[in-house]
């Protein structure tokens, strides 16, 4: 394999300038850094970060060896895209070729990048392989995969082998508070800190952003392409449409049953549906098949399913109806167009403060539940959270207050005591 070619560094630092993905980024009127950027990724440790496509985790990598190759030798920091990798002996081998370049350039491995290794099958393997046979000592493995639970299942196989240091990160969509950091950074650092009080005196600067938010999403791409063109160009939609149907085809799944799902998925929306409702709903005769379907969009970070909280017995009921949402809204988007279903916009939005909740509990299951009406999220034990995107707010949209120690009301624009409007819920630093 011929290694410089992805690490045009190693010729001159100076090389790193003229990255295909650094020169895109500096196109963009609005440039994202992440706060991975802020972690000191130690020796000896084996870090995992996971994502969908597309969202910048390459980017993320490019920019962190930019920052690396100011206090490291060029030839120490290694990158490596597994896409054109077929199995795990191509993945030692491309490691054990690294670690001969290393000898001849009297060179000490000390960050080892490998982009969308779940694209390896038993990659796991193969770094196992590596560190049991101390191939790399004292190396900082980086990884980064766009299967969530391929990229879980192959560390958890890693066991005393990831280090005192090893962790998983995650690499998502913005949020809402990210987005208005990116766009209007000024304003941000100047109302970060604010309160709920201060915050409904800005709320006007915080509605428009809001309704941006509502069209591009937290996609660093998109965001900076609506803002270029004043809409969103097709061939974005056609970008991010084709990551999710090659991803599952890639799972020996269907485009056409997707389609047929992903159509009742969205008719009901934010209806509490089973499995067996979905496959009615649909050509899918199946339950298991629209589980499965379900699952896999899940790991890739498309959709998430919202299960029943019993909150009396503080019990998650799995096999009761579900909701399932999308992660981010211009995901949504992608599919309502495509298969020409369109989505009310309050729905759209409680999605989003669904998204919101889910990305500060990632490693949970979302809930939500049902007394006498329902209550759109619960965060266990005895937290409410109801969504109403109406110009007006009645006692009947607190009839579950009493069972929750704490409850909340979104509103459009209504403030009072137990009710704020959804972007200043969203914007606000703590769920």
């Amino acid at each position: 394999m011929d290694l410089i070619t992805l690490n045009s560094w190693w010729d001159s630092k100076s090389s790193i300038n003229n990255d295909k993905h650094l020169r895109a980024l500096q196109k963009f009127k609005y440039i994202y850094h992440p706060t991975l950027l802020e972690i000191n990724f130690l020796n000896n440790s084996v870090y995992t970060i996971r994502g969908p496509r597309q969202i910048g985790k390459t980017t993320f990598l490019k920019l962190f060896i930019k920052e690396k190759l100011k206090s490291t030798p060029k030839e120490n920091i290694f990158y490596w895209s597994c896409d054109n990798l077929s199995s795990k002996n191509d993945l030692i081998t491309l490691i054990q070729e690294y670690m001969d370049f290393c000898k001849v350039k009297n060179a000490k491995p000390e960050y080892i990048l490998l982009d969308e290794i779940t694209e390896i099958p038993e990659w796991q393997k193969a770094i196992k392989f590596v560190i049991d046979n101390n191939i790399t000592p004292d190396a900082c493995f980086i990884l980064t995969g766009s299967n969530a639970i391929d990229l879980k299942k192959g560390t958890e196989r890693l066991p005393g082998r990831r280090g005192k240091h090893g962790k998983d990160f995650f690499f998502l969509p913005l949020t809402f508070r990210e987005y208005v950091k990116l766009i209007d950074h000024e304003w941000f650092q100047k109302h970060k800190m604010d309160n709920v009080d201060t915050l409904k005196y800005n709320g006007n600067e915080l509605k428009i952003f809001f309704e941006k938010y509502l069209l591009t999403g937290g996609i660093p791409l998109v965001i900076n392409e609506y803002e270029i063109n004043k809409e969103i160009p097709n061939y974005i939609y056609d970008l991010y449409y084709s990551w999710i149907i090659g991803d599952v085809l890639k799972e020996g799944k269907t485009e056409q049953t997707l389609k047929e799902i992903l159509k009742s998925i969205l008719l009901c929306y934010t209806t509490p549906i089973s499995w067996d409702s979905l496959a009615k709903r649909s050509s899918v005769k199946s339950h298991i098949t629209i589980s499965s379907y379900i699952e896999l969009l899940s790991n890739l970070f498309v959709v998430f399913a919202c299960y029943f909280y019993n909150i009396h017995e503080q019990k998650i009921i799995f096999n009761k109806n579900k909701k399932i949402y999308f992660l981010d809204p211009f995901i949504l988007k992608i599919f309502s167009n495509k298969l020409n279903i369109p989505v009310e916009k309050e729905k759209i939005i409680e999605g989003i403060v669904g998204a919101k909740i889910k990305q500060k509990h990632i490693l949970d299951d979302m809930y939500f539940t049902k007394i006498k009406k329902e209550t759109d999220f619960v965060i266990p034990p005895s937290t409410g959270i109801e969504v109403k995107y109406q110009n007006t707010i009645s006692k009947q949209d607190f009839t579950n207050k009493r069972y929750f120690n704490d409850f909340m009301l979104l509103s459009k624009d209504v403030f009072n005591t137990d009710t704020i409007p959804i972007y200043i819920y969203l914007f606000l630093e703590e769920t």
